[in-house]
């Protein structure tokens, strides 16, 4: 216990006393500086508490609090009245002075407060030893530190040094020398530290970082997504003699060698898979796999043409849906969604399969088909339908040879029972539900501290690996962004098929049919339909329905507009949430039409096999046993930074071992499994380019419970695509930094809005400008289609509400179609006295008007030449004309605006600008259509002389 000094005033304490005032006689402070023993003279008030005394002072100023006050018996006099008290403070104090200051009456003013300090006992610090005083040997001076060791030996050596100097009479050096095995221990743990330390500095920067997963996260923070690979996928058709319905959970396909096993056939054991090295694919669709044997081989209706041409960029064509032979009807059961594969059978030119052109194969995916007749030959035939994506990339030669048999032989034939799989095996196949065990987190939750007491504590993400073969990428299947397009496509077409199927009813002019009436009465109320269709029948009924069809359905149309904004702004719909609507306003094929797993959403067969591995994730699960004896599931994600707390989500990471870290959530962003659980993982198997194999290498199916004796072939007709390598570290390292500086993600200025304009499938460019309403700024978007001059219907509002997701906050966003400026232009003409007059007009108008060239290319004023701001220039006109065979001198005579007061120019101007060069604004595009009919698009005089 130390003590404070004490003041001596006799005369003033004894005043003090009579007047029945108290005073600080002194204060001690123990030895855990945070207790006060204050001692007072006089006589001390009766209520005083924590509240009556203050701590001032210290070197941080903030204050000492006391948080309690106890009365106790002076220990020199205890039979005298208790005139001490102990301060119990929140905390120690420094070395610096602090004053103890009493509050409240009975105190006297002079006596009131006193200072102390809570190192009053400490001796003060003696002044520096000279270096060498009389009588002692200096101290010996302090070791040399060598900051270059920084491995095992260099600090194995420095120790050895460091003991010659303190125990020079230890001169034992033997390996299994205790104190030797001491300093190569502490060697040990040095070198480990020192490496971590070094760790720490490398793996801090994306420049030096070495691990594959420090790499990985430097560039999720500028915005770039590494990739760690992703899984091929192709396209399998399957031959079957009898009808089949399989799960997709119970098929494998596999690509074997030549005399890869010993069985024939197409179907193996499933046994065999996991015995080799070679690839297997899964489908990857999740419904059931129905397989017909009229698909096996369809074959194309020519229309009665020998021979027909489906040339390239072609979207239709017509099957045959005739009975496969005679006696049987099995027609085709194609419907939009399914994939069929257009191959060459046979060389178009010689009728043999040696010559055949392997690379003419495509998979399409149906987005209509029709049942038609063909009443000239009395042959039912399918007409179907494919996206523009899928639209033909080469001619192919309809052409029917004699076979060997003497039966006819097509050179292209469809093939349909096609199957999506990708590359990669689950471990639970063939062996039953055993999915592997992963450890979990421990019996107790490891928690981090918070520096808030009152806030809930976090914590921490739990994080397993699973080890062993590289755990198979996949990309999803199907993409959200061919879902919402298809929902899109599929609710703007409600309204027309309705109508389309009132018509047949009323074309038809037959009794009503229950599901007929029940339609109707799904469609147009009860109300309605009652009222119409009593004691008139059914043709007059429907009629009238058809006359005010628009009027009757306006609030459901409107209500399908609201749904398609939502489904092309990104926003799947969800059959659960919708479907119930669609179903009581337009009827359960309506709510069937917008389910995400209709393969008619699932977008063009093109895209599918061309998966982006920056989107691929782990194909792993992870099952947890629950409390009410279900199981509960986690799926992985990319970040967890959307997750809420009841999501099961997981972030898978592959290191550079090809080992799979799986981090969990922390119960702020993601859900954390349940401590001492066992997590139960079932993954997939096969990743990057091995599985890229050719066409015609995928030749067995086998099955989880039987042998498919009836499958007849198994093969791939197009190679497998998509299987990417993980991405290399250095590529990341060199991409990384420009990564956010190449994808434009936010509108600000009006070039913004032009260049994500131009982005959108359709667009050939766009322009725009920034104006002020008066209470905010207004980005007005012109449009210029891509091959034409008209904006086509429905492009305008998908690119305003593509540019919404990106636009400023407070821009509002207006798209329409570009300014069209109509040309007037006359060429004077000099022809060769050799060629024809006519014939080199035809040729000059060809070569002005839009549209394509004979020889490639397109015409002057074609719309996929001209665009926003494009000038017209009389020497590039000169040029083109003079270019024509035929032509021997040329001359602009007019070159202007066909509407020049109209344009805001005030007068017509000179026929030619005296510059040769026609401007126009940033938001103008030329147009001269050269057509007769339509003057106002532009006027085209041709003054030909000479010639014959």
């Amino acid at each position: 216990m130390t003590a404070a000094a004490v003041r001596d005033d006799g005369q003033r304490r004894a005043a003090v006393r009579a007047a029945g005032l108290a005073g600080i006689e002194g204060i001690s402070v123990e030895g855990d500086r945070r207790t006060l023993t204050v001692l007072f003279f006089g006589k001390l008030p009766d209520r005083l508490d924590r509240h009556s005394f203050r701590v001032e002072g210290g070197r941080r100023g903030d204050g000492i609090r006391v948080l309690s006050v106890t009365r106790t018996a002076d220990p020199e006099h205890p039979d005298a009245p208790a005139n001490c008290l102990t301060l119990e403070l929140d905390r120690p104090g420094d070395a610096c002075a602090y004053r103890l200051h009493v509050l409240g009456p009975g105190f006297d003013r002079c006596y009131d407060r006193m200072e102390f300090s809570f190192r009053q006992g400490d001796p003060e610090p003696a002044a520096p030893a000279p270096a060498q005083e009389a009588g002692r040997l200096p101290s010996p001076p302090a070791p040399a530190v060598d900051y270059l060791a920084k491995d095992y030996a260099s600090f194995r050596r420095l120790l050895l040094e460091r003991l010659a100097l303190t125990m020079p009479e230890w001169t034992e050096r033997h390996a299994s020398d205790l104190g030797v095995t001491l300093v190569e221990l502490l060697a040990h743990v040095g070198d480990q530290l020192s490496y971590h330390q070094d760790a720490v500095a490398t793996e801090a920067y994306l420049d030096t970082a070495r691990l594959r997963t420090s790499v990985r996260r430097h560039a999720r923070l500028v915005d770039y997504p590494m990739h760690d690979g992703c899984a091929a996928r192709t396209f399998v058709c399957v031959e079957t003699s009898r009808q089949l319905t399989l799960r997709p959970d119970d098929l494998a396909f596999t690509a074997l060698p030549p005399g890869g096993t010993p069985r024939t056939g197409a179907s193996i054991p499933a046994e065999l898979l996991t015995a080799g090295p070679w690839p297997v694919y899964r489908p990857l669709e999740r419904r059931d796999i129905v397989l017909r044997p009229e698909h096996n081989s369809i074959r194309l209706w020519t229309w009665g043409d020998q021979e027909c041409c489906l040339p390239a960029g072609t979207t239709r064509a017509t099957l045959l849906d005739q009975p496969p032979s005679a006696g049987e009807d099995r027609p085709l059961r194609l419907a939009p969604g399914d994939v069929i594969v257009f191959e060459e059978n046979l060389d178009p030119e010689t009728g043999t399969e040696a010559d055949r052109n392997p690379a003419h194969r495509q998979a399409v995916r149906l987005t209509e088909v029709t049942r038609v007749v063909d009443t000239l030959y009395d042959t039912k035939v399918l007409d179907v339908a494919w996206a523009d994506e899928d639209s033909l990339a080469f001619p192919l030669h309809v052409t029917t040879w004699r076979g060997p048999q003497g039966g006819p032989r097509d050179t292209v034939v469809a093939r349909g029972n096609t199957v999506l799989v990708e590359h990669g095996i689950e471990n639970t196949w063939g062996l039953g539900s055993h999915p592997e065990r992963v450890e979990g987190p421990a019996g107790r939750t490891h928690r981090t501290d918070c520096p808030d007491p009152a806030a809930p504590r976090a914590t921490r993400p739990f994080v397993a690996a699973l080890r062993g073969a590289r755990i198979t990428r996949s990309a999803p299947y199907p993409r959200p962004a061919d879902v919402t397009a298809g929902q899109s496509r599929q609710l703007l077409r409600l309204a027309s098929r309705a109508r389309d199927r009132v018509e047949a009813m009323h074309r038809s002019g037959a009794p009503l049919s229950a599901a007929d009436h029940a339609y109707l009465l799904t469609l147009f109320g009860p109300g309605r339909l009652g009222r119409t269709l009593e004691g008139e029948g059914p043709r007059p009924a429907l009629g009238a329905l058809l006359s005010r069809f628009d009027e009757y359905l306006a609030p459901k149309v409107r209500r399908l507009e609201t749904l398609a904004r939502r489904s092309r702004s990104g926003y799947v719909l969800d059959r659960a949430d919708i479907g119930w609507e669609l179903a009581q306003s337009w009827g359960e094929e309506a709510a069937r039409s917008i389910d995400p797993d209709n393969p008619a959403l699932h977008g063009p067969a093109s895209a599918t096999l061309r998966p982006d591995p920056r989107e691929a994730l782990p194909a792993v699960q992870i099952r947890v046993a629950g409390t009410d004896g279900g199981t509960d599931t986690w799926t992985p994600r990319r970040d967890l930074l959307a997750s809420g707390p009841r999501d099961r989500h997981m972030v898978g990471e592959t290191d550079d071992e090809g080992r799979l870290s799986l981090r969990f959530g922390n119960g702020r962003t993601g859900a954390a499994p349940p401590p001492g659980r066992t997590l139960l993982a079932t993954y997939r198997t096969g990743n990057g380019r091995a599985g890229n194999v050719g066409s015609e290498a995928v030749n067995r199916i086998a099955s989880g419970s039987t042998l498919l004796d009836a499958v007849l072939r198994v093969r791939n007709p197009i190679p497998a695509t998509g299987g990417t390598d993980p991405e290399p570290v250095a590529q990341v390292r060199l991409a990384a930094p420009r990564g956010p500086f190449r994808t434009l993600l936010r509108a600000v200025t009006a070039e913004d809005y032009e260049t994500l304009a131009a982005r959108h499938p359709g667009v050939q460019r766009a322009a725009a400008t920034l104006r002020w309403t008066g209470s905010w700024y207004e980005a007005d978007v012109a449009l210029d289609a891509e091959g034409t001059s008209e904006l086509p219907r429905g492009l305008s509002e998908d690119v305003r509400l593509t540019l919404h997701r990106f636009r400023r906050i407070g821009h509002d966003v207006v798209t329409g179609p570009a300014v069209r400026v109509p040309l007037d232009v006359a060429l004077r003409v000099l022809v060769d006295p050799d060629h024809i007059a006519g014939d080199v007009r035809q040729a000059l108008l060809r070569a002005l008007r839009p549209g394509p060239q004979p020889g490639g290319g397109l015409g002057f004023f074609d719309p996929g030449v001209l665009t926003f701001g494009t000038p017209v220039r009389a020497s590039t006109l000169v040029a083109v004309a003079a270019g024509v065979p035929g032509v021997r001198h040329t001359e602009v005579t007019r070159l202007r605006r066909l509407h020049p007061l109209r344009s805001g120019s005030g007068s017509p101007g000179p026929d030619v600008p005296p510059s040769g060069l026609l401007r126009l604004s940033p938001l103008e595009i030329a147009r001269l259509d050269g057509d007769s009919t339509r003057p106002e698009n532009g006027w085209l005089t041709l003054d030909l002389r000479g010639g014959r």
